[in-house]
């Protein structure tokens, strides 16, 4: 089987999965946001009258909304894969048993924890920071492709870099034990090769597969922290939807996270297949 064989079914099912899941959740929260009465929830009570996208058009506001949140799940990904799978290959060719240890005990840490733990955190310690020196370290909230980005795409990114570090870790120390692997090493090659010859391809595949489970985490916990730092995304954008009575824009909003959570299962699918070695190129 070729790679673009192998990639004919995952693709077939991302798009299949696509189109059944904007379906739904078009229907779904239409059918929600017309019949219940939402006026006397608190969060709506607090947020009504107030809008990030008031005035704009629907096409101009969901674009908009979702390119704001995509910069900040981008942002926050590549950060968590670099240190995620760093921290991932550390841990599994260290041999120290103490760094093995403090570095799988803060992988677990990052992982327990919520994404709105690390938001409400990171504020306290810019708050904290500036009671004793009286200096603003960073923006606490707001929008901005500048400072504004840092404290936002750090809460997102924590639990997708613990889920990197955790799977990657898993996968190399699976895959370094293996009989090919020792194979390589009996017959001379230096430690290096065998990493980049049979180690790291070898364990691509779960690599990618521990990504895609990092994107979602970053996009399941977007609206909280773009609510906690005030970042005019699509999060904090379908939140305001809601407490204003603006079933179109939250019903495209859920479409477009619908769409986006299926694209990463495509492309996180078809990226672990693509690297693998047992398929035949």
């Amino acid at each position: 089987m070729t790679v673009l064989a192998a990639l004919r079914l995952p693709l077939l099912h991302g798009i299949t999965a696509a189109a059944v899941t904007a379906v739904f959740v078009a229907w779904f929260t239409q059918s929600v946001l017309r019949e219940a009465d939402l006026t006397s929830l608190t969060l709506n009570v607090l947020l009504r009258g107030s809008d990030p996208f008031l005035g704009k058009p629907l096409a101009q506001a969901i674009p908009e909304a979702l390119a704001r949140s995509l910069v900040l799940v981008v942002a926050a990904l590549a950060g968590a894969a670099l240190l995620g799978v760093a921290a991932g290959a550390a841990y599994a060719l260290s041999s120290s048993r103490l760094v093995r240890s403090v570095s799988w005990g803060l992988g677990t840490v990052g992982v327990s924890l919520p994404s709105f733990f690390w938001a409400m955190l990171l504020q306290l310690v810019v708050v904290l920071w500036f009671v004793r020196t009286r200096t603003t370290l960073l923006p606490t909230a707001g929008y901005g492709l500048d400072q504004h980005l840092i404290l936002p795409a750090i809460a997102v990114g924590m639990r997708p870099a613990a889920y990197l570090f955790r799977t990657t870790a898993t996968a190399l120390e699976e895959v370094r034990h293996g009989d090919y692997v020792r194979s390589a090493r009996a017959k001379g090659l230096m430690e290096s090769l065998v990493a980049r010859r049979h180690i790291f391809p070898n364990a691509a595949p779960a690599i990618f597969g521990g990504l895609g489970l990092a994107t979602r985490s970053a996009l399941s916990s977007l609206a909280i922290v773009e609510y906690v730092f005030a970042w005019n995304g699509a999060g904090l954008g379908f939140i305001h939807a809601v407490a204003n009575g603006k079933t179109d824009f939250a019903v495209a909003t859920a479409v477009g996270f619908a769409l986006l959570f299926a694209l990463v299962g495509v492309v996180v699918g078809t990226a672990g297949r693509s690297f693998d070695p047992r398929i035949p190129r």
